[in-house]
């Protein structure tokens, strides 16, 4: 039986990358996006496409019980919508739409899936939710949270990982890139970080981050082990 995948911001980019590659491996993919551009996606890889906010729990829960209509089933889950932008200015309007989106769309996106019975579910965070940012710190606090959170929750039968892709070739970057290579800075192809959600979907761990960047194959992020101090 095929695989029915659910791909939130998979309307460019990243997102459009993965549903691309489980379609051409004989998936059922669900793109949830707010950008109307997903129907084209969707259109192009035999899927479905349904107009989504992940910022609202609702239009969460709206995208995984559409695919659960549309193919019977839900297997696995890419929450990979998010924004950025930031800037250094403290900027509350701003503040609130990065978290809106980055962090209540990861919770509310797992809690979607989790009850539409997805088995697998991978979060697109980024290198900014693991090191510094200073450009976007915003979006690098909204990063490390999705991090602090996929290395944390235990969900029973369900894996949990987390992909950090360092600077990739998306409208999100489209105003940087030449400079970004000016400086000397790999920009990665989507795809190549479409291979590390896949490559967390298959190897069975969970709570894991994956790094991915321009030429180098995806790898498991080691993070620091601290113990706490005892009486």
């Amino acid at each position: 039986m095929a695989e029915v995948v659910l791909v939130t911001g998979g309307a460019s980019g990243i997102g459009a990358a993965v549903a691309r590659r489980f379609a051409r491996q004989g998936a059922k993919v669900v793109i949830a996006d707010v950008n109307l551009a997903g129907d084209a996606v969707a259109a192009e890889i035999g899927g479905l496409f349904v107009p989504t906010d992940v910022s609202r729990l609702a239009e969460n829960e709206a995208a995984v019980a559409a695919a659960r209509e549309a193919f019977g089933r839900l297997d696995i889950v890419h929450l990979n919508a998010g924004t950025g932008n930031g800037g250094t200015e403290l900027d509350l309007d701003k503040y609130r739409r990065i978290m809106a989106v980055n962090v209540d769309g990861t919770m509310f996106g797992i809690k979607a899936a989790v009850q539409g019975g997805a088995r697998s579910i991978v979060v697109t965070a980024s290198l900014a939710g693991i090191s510094p940012t200073p450009f976007d710190p915003v979006y690098a606090a909204s990063k490390h949270a999705i991090i602090g959170l996929v290395r944390s929750l235990t969900i029973p039968d369900v894996t949990l990982n987390a992909v950090c892709p360092g600077f990739i070739d998306t409208p999100m970057i489209a105003g940087a890139r030449e400079i970004l290579r000016e400086h000397g800075l790999a920009v990665a192809d989507p795809d190549e970080v479409a291979v590390a959600v896949e490559q967390a979907v298959r190897g069975g761990q969970t709570n894991q981050a994956w790094e991915v960047q321009a030429g180098r194959p995806p790898a498991v992020v080691e993070f620091p082990t601290v113990e706490l101090s005892r009486v």
